[in-house]
């Protein structure tokens, strides 16, 4: 066994999730290709990022890129690892890989439909309990009918929009749900969840939706995306 296994183990983690993002890629192969190391202008030009999203990803990828005494970045070990890999991805490429690549990509389609099918039918299950409410309301007296009306009415609408939201883009949607899940709920250095109580997906989720929403102006799809995030991240 390995004594260096649980940081050949981090080192994978940290470096697969740094590689899912094909702009980070992309960064990681420019500052590769240049001996003196880049600067940041250099960067932006290439990418043609804007310099918030370039700010982000440079962010992101600190450990494995620096800033040389010139202010050039520059790769990490860790960063000359990462390109390595890269690099072994792209020898010995044929055509014999095109079938198994296309049947990796429509497994990851079904496994996305599946968590936000999964989460949809389980919000759409719980939402109904106000409607259910109102309608027993209305058996004890019918003068409250408008109630269940405006309940059932408003109930109809999320679930219509929830599954708008549901069969709008999973594939970006659930590579949210995969990179909010690493950051918050990967391992830490002694093996252990960083976050673990119970339903603190549910209410993370629901934070960063609403926070989304407020940011867009849009707090009734921010609460939906909310409540998609939280049900897929506990699922």
């Amino acid at each position: 066994m390995n004594e260096n296994g649980g940081l050949g183990s981090e080192i994978e983690d940290v470096i697969m999730q740094a590689l899912t993002h094909r702009e980070r890629r992309n960064i990681l192969k420019i500052i590769d290709h240049s001996d003196s190391g880049v600067v940041y202008s250099g960067i932006l030009g290439e990418t043609g990022l804007s310099t918030g999203r370039l700010n982000y990803h440079l962010k992101e990828l600190e450990g494995f890129i620096e800033k040389d005494e010139e202010r050039r970045y520059i790769l990490t070990a860790l960063g000359k690892k990462a390109v390595r890999l890269m690099r072994g991805i792209q020898e010995d490429i044929d055509e014999s890989y095109e079938g198994y690549v296309s049947v990796a990509k429509a497994s990851r389609r079904t496994f996305i439909k599946r968590n936000l099918d999964r989460a949809f039918y389980v919000i759409a299950a719980l939402l109904m309990i106000g409607p259910i409410f109102t309608t027993w309301l209305y058996t004890l007296d019918p003068q409250t009918w408008w109630i269940g009306g405006l309940t059932w009415t408003f109930y109809l609408i999320l679930v219509y929009l929830m599954d708008r939201l549901r069969k709008g883009s999973p594939k970006y949607l659930l590579g949210f749900v995969n990179w909010l899940e690493w950051r918050l709920y990967g391992d830490d250095t002694n093996g252990k969840g960083k976050i673990n109580f119970p339903g603190s997906r549910i209410v993370i989720g629901l934070l960063v939706g609403l926070a989304i929403g407020a940011i867009f102006d849009k707090t009734g799809v921010g609460l939906l995306l909310g409540l998609f995030i939280g049900a897929a991240l506990e699922i």
